[in-house]
């Protein structure tokens, strides 16, 4: 359990003043100076979301009715927040849907809400849905199940195939719409055991009714909510007071058919059915008192955790309901009878020195139990009042970890106030009572207390290539000598899939190996590799999305531009290193474009033809270096990319001849065919398993025949996922204050001049406004929603394929006018 991160409040002098207070007669706060947080939530792509009271960044201000706050951040740059909504009512609940798209916020004041962003844009949420019980706080809430869950099979660990390791899970949705299709919605408890629920879709959604949460109303001070295999809700309720009982329920919502409720059609139904609870202290037991209760997993939970505090020692309790037979009594029986019922039954029991705040089991556990019938294997972790987090283990209830917030804060009144897993399980995030944030990486799952290993990092990573989770927990953890060796198993292991699944997934390959290279300082060659292709295979698939060929020659069997992928791969001894004589073996009406269309893609045009010819003009600097393999030299010797180089070039001979001022434009100074040139080049580099001297010195005189445009082939990375992550840890930074980077990057959206859009290629100018930048990178891109600019729809197609991520996966933020 090593620290990675701290993130601290800047330092404000300001002195106290009392602050107003609305709703919130049980608040914790005091002073206006005074700051904490009360919930926290990590979203599947790593996206934390925290409710803070008081001002986390020096300039940052929030009006005196309106004293909560939420805030996100990305995992990767957890100084740069963004506020989703201010409130008056004290934020309780935080919870993120399966995709990570919606963000659920309750509050003491009764009130539920879903929040989004429409824009894709971290820093600009809309609220999208509401439900209110009024003046009945928020205790618990969450998302429907959308039925799809994928876990690691243990029992088959040696197997090739993804789809032996990764298996599905039966499970079924909370509720099916029209075609079996899961509806969206969520699910909200209140204090006194209210219960309502609100289902997505349409206009406006629909509301339920209001049930009671086991048909009797009490003020229950802990709440948890979880899935069965059914798609139904579990709660789990109970008072904190020793000699009341731990309510157990399942939730079930249904779509109403007129007839048994008297009600309108299209409505929904929530029942509510009371379950076998449970009495854990006795009468004896006067100075003990339950402190918290939470599921064993989010999805089909085996059990359940129970905290139990004494006067100066805390006991963890873990509970299952188990079948048990009873002997029938002999004058209730004529022959020796036995009846089964259900019981609850501690398992094991972890006892601490100190009193325990609270208990964070991992939200997504996706590793199955090394043997057949054996509980899924994760972590969960402890706070204590010491200012202590424990990780322990979920088997075997053994601590593997620890952490001291009170050590690192250098106070000894420091208590952690909400923890959270990250998305796959393997870093923890934490929060302290002055809303300072540490991010912990964990040891591995399968090896509690151990180093993480390549092995424990391939599967981990994936089991992020198949659903689609973030990986950034993952990469925290690696050391810098396995970069090199985890990237060529993952190939290797990707490359024994099937055909079909390769292509499903090979933008999810690319990105993960992109994100690894950029880690290594002296990898930014490799990393090129990794962007280069990505972008390439876009504009590849973008430009030949464009070719609508006439209704004579369309061909349902093949797909437009197939003839032209035969004649370079079949006639390459009659066509030789020409590109003009390809032309004369196709059907150029094939390959026809409107003119109006193709002067909006003229900068993928002129990108994909300066990248070529960096490439080419690089050659022999990369064949003169020690070490080639896995860098950009890489593109040149792939036969597959190479032919489609030269498509792409022919594409665009064809398409100048329709109109030429979408052909791409350089500085001469001498009169060259650069199309022709760079054909006749990847022609004999595609005959040639290595270059000769003449080829090299062809390659070396392009710079003189032209000005070729700088260009960067990577996006630099940024934040804690990057080259200063094998610096001296912790890495410590401040709300609000960006810090100082050692490297400057072409991308750069902050500082530097030049500056470049990073999807369509094209300069920016020195101060570019209205602009988005990533989280994980220095990518930067305008934003064109709301400028009054005509688009056409090949514009907008390309624009679209980048709306809700930048290339690397990374989060798009606007960037705030200084």
């Amino acid at each position: 359990m090593d620290l990675i991160t701290i993130v601290r409040r800047s330092r404000d002098e300001e002195s106290p003043r009392k602050r107003q207070r609305l709703n919130t007669e049980n608040s914790p706060w005091e002073n206006e100076t005074d700051i904490g947080v009360t919930a926290c939530a990590v979203s599947p792509q790593n996206i934390i979301a925290f409710a803070c009271y008081g001002n986390l960044k020096h300039n940052m201000s929030t009006p005196t009715d309106q004293n909560m706050t939420v805030v996100v951040c990305d995992s990767n740059t957890p100084w740069d927040t963004h506020i989703v909504k201010s409130c008056a009512a004290q934020v309780t609940v935080l919870e993120w849907d399966q995709s990570g798209h919606y963000l659920l916020i309750g509050d003491t004041a009764g009130n539920a809400e879903i929040w989004t962003t429409l824009t894709h844009l971290l820093n600009e949420w809309t609220k999208v849905a509401n439900i209110s019980l009024p003046d009945e706080p928020i205790q618990a809430g969450t998302f429907f199940f959308n039925g799809k869950k994928t876990v690691f099979n243990c029992q088959n660990r040696e197997s090739v195939s993804y789809l032996d390791k990764y298996t599905q899970i039966d499970m079924k949705p909370t509720i099916r719409g029209f075609g079996g299709r899961p509806l969206q919605g969520f699910l909200v408890v209140g204090m006194t055991g209210l219960v309502q629920a609100f289902v997505m879709g349409g206009t406006k959604g629909k509301t339920t009714n209001v049930e009671i949460l086991g048909g009797i109303r009490l003020a229950y001070s802990y709440v948890d909510l979880a899935w069965t295999k059914d798609g139904e809700i579990l709660a789990i309720a109970c008072t904190g007071i020793p000699l009341d009982p731990i309510v157990y329920c399942k939730l079930t919502i249904q779509k109403d058919d007129g007839v048994e409720f008297s009600c309108l059609l299209d409505e929904y139904r929530l029942r509510s059915e009371t379950l076998t609870g449970l009495f854990p202290l006795r009468s004896t037991a006067s100075d003990m008192r339950v402190w918290g209760i939470n599921f064993s997993s989010r999805e089909d939970p085996s059990g359940i955790f129970l905290l139990v505090n004494g006067i100066g020692s805390g006991t963890l309790q873990y509970w299952e309901l188990s079948e048990v037979e009873r002997t029938i009594h002999s004058l209730f029986s004529t022959s020796a009878a036995t009846s089964r019922y259900l019981q609850w039954q501690c398992m094991c029991v972890f006892n601490c020195n100190s009193r325990i705040n609270s208990v964070c089991p991992s939200r997504n556990v996706w590793v199955s139990g090394s043997e057949a019938g054996a509980h899924s294997q994760h972590h969960l972790v402890i706070t204590t009042t010491c200012g202590e987090l424990l990780c322990l283990h979920r088997d075997s209830m053994k601590q593997v970890g620890l952490l001291s917030i009170a050590d690192r804060s250098k106070c000894e009144n420091k208590t952690v106030s909400s923890v959270c897993f990250t998305a796959t399980g393997n870093a923890l995030v934490a929060f302290d009572n002055s809303a300072t944030m540490f991010i912990c990486k964990l040891s591995p799952i399968t090896d509690p207390g151990g180093p993480l290993t390549i092995p424990y990092a391939l599967m981990s990573l994936e089991y992020c290539l198949i659903t689609g989770i973030d990986y950034w927990d993952v990469l925290i953890g690696l050391r810098s000598t396995m970069l090199d060796s985890l990237c060529e198993r993952l190939t290797d292991c990707f490359n024994q899939q099937s055909i079909g699944l390769q292509q499903l997934l090979q933008y999810r390959l690319l990105n993960i190996k992109l994100a690894i290279y950029r880690l290594g300082p002296s990898s930014s060659s490799k990393a090129g590799l990794q962007y280069g292709i990505i972008m390439l295979n876009s504009v590849y698939s973008a430009l030949k999305s464009l070719l609508r060929p006439p209704p004579e020659l369309f061909n349902q069997d093949r797909a437009p531009a197939d003839s032209l992928t035969a004649v370079l791969s079949s006639k390459i001894p009659e066509v030789g290193t020409e590109v003009d004589k390809v032309l004369l073996h196709l059907e150029v009406k094939e390959f026809t474009v409107e003119p109006s269309t193709l002067i909006t893609v003229q900068h993928l045009i002129q990108w994909t033809v300066t990248f070529i010819l960096r490439l080419l003009n690089n050659l022999p600097d990369w064949r003169a270096a020690t070490t080639t393999r896995g860098t950009m030299c890489d593109m040149l010797r792939d036969p597959k990319l190479l032919n489609m180089f030269r498509e792409l070039l022919v594409i665009f001979r064809i398409w100048g001849l329709i109109r030429h001022s979408c052909l791409p434009t350089f500085s001469y100074m001498e009169n060259v065919d650069v199309i022709a040139t760079l054909f006749r080049i990847l022609t004999r580099l595609l005959q040639t398993s290595e270059p000769d001297e003449s080829l090299l010195d062809e390659c070396c005189q392009l710079s003189s025949q032209l000005i070729i445009p700088d260009i960067e082939l990577s996006l630099p990375a940024r934040g804690i996922a990057s080259p200063m992550l094998f610096n001296q840890l912790p890495l410590q930074y401040e709300y609000g204050i960006h810090p100082e980077e050692t490297s400057l990057a072409k991308y750069d959206g902050v500082e530097g001049e030049g500056k470049v859009d990073s999807i369509r290629h094209v300069y920016l100018g020195s101060k570019p406004h209205n602009v988005r930048y990533c989280s994980r990178c220095k990518g930067i891109s305008i934003i064109v929603k709301g400028l009054r600019v005509g688009r056409s729809a090949a514009a907008k197609s390309w624009d679209m394929r980048w709306q809700m991520s930048c290339p690397c996966r990374g989060m798009w933020s606007r960037q705030e006018v200084q």
